[in-house]
């Protein structure tokens, strides 16, 4: 059954029409175009504070499909929070929307982002230094991504009753060959104790009470397809399989 799904990026991506060589969701876009779904990649401020963002993931959903329409959203990190956002600040859009996936997203915050703002932390040495200069020019999404912003986003921000709310969680420790945060995963693993893709742990992907699907063996990048697996020839990477196990489900 075809179906309406929004992939909504994350901190520092872009949108596509699935006409670029390069796109933030590598190829899900049109694999999902190719089972027949109708799929919008909108693009939002990469360098957006959440409401920013979730302001423009709004207008976009709006323009694309009308209010009779149901759609489902799969969003990657950021994007979760911006779907979040978006869903409890407009009433029309909650209607509209059956579905929430969130992969990856760090909904009790990052402590990535948590170093960046405090380098005094154990883990800011460990950061590799592209993913720090990517986050240090971006104070309001780097400031939406910390613990302590969570904390008030999760107190002000609440679900909306009747929208199903599934949840994915990357274990960077299970993946064999990824592109940069495998040995920032164990870091943080060394640290903090705790399963993650290297950007977000599992904890913090995966809210208590709420639906969960079976962790990804991939880092943060690998969440959206970057990992050595997607260019490996003759075989079909293996993301646009759980994608599209998603969207059988939705």
């Amino acid at each position: 059954m075809a179906k309406n799904i929004v992939l909504a990026h994350g901190v520092l991506g872009f949108g596509g029409n699935g006409r670029l060589p390069i796109d933030y969701f590598n190829g899900v876009l049109g694999h999902l175009r190719r089972q027949g779904h109708q799929v919008l990649a909108p693009q939002v401020n990469p360098i957006g504070s959440v409401q920013q963002r979730a302001a423009q993931l709004t207008t976009a959903i709006k323009n694309a499909w009308p209010e009779n329409q149901p759609v489902h959203i799969i969003a990657h990190s950021m994007g979760g929070l911006d779907a979040r956002q978006a869903l409890a600040a407009d009433s029309q859009l909650a209607a509209q929307v059956k579905t929430l996936v969130t992969i990856g997203t760090p909904h009790q915050g990052s402590p990535v982002a948590d170093a960046i703002l405090n380098p005094t932390e154990p883990l800011f040495q460990h950061i590799p230094q592209i993913i720090r200069d990517w986050l240090q020019v971006n104070a309001g999404a780097l400031h939406d991504l910390s613990s302590a912003a969570a904390l008030q986003f999760n107190a002000t921000v609440a679900d909306v009753p009747n929208i199903r709310y599934l949840e994915v969680a990357g274990n960077a420790a299970l993946a064999g060959h990824e592109l940069l945060l495998f040995k920032l995963a164990a870091y943080i693993g060394d640290i903090y104790g705790e399963i993650n893709d290297g950007v977000v742990t599992r904890q913090s992907a995966l809210r208590p009470g709420h639906e969960h699907l079976p962790d990804w063996p991939v880092d943060h990048f690998g969440e959206i397809g970057w990992s050595f697996d997607a260019f490996l020839p003759f075989r079909e990477p293996s993301h646009l399989a759980r994608y599209r196990a998603i969207a059988d489900i939705l």
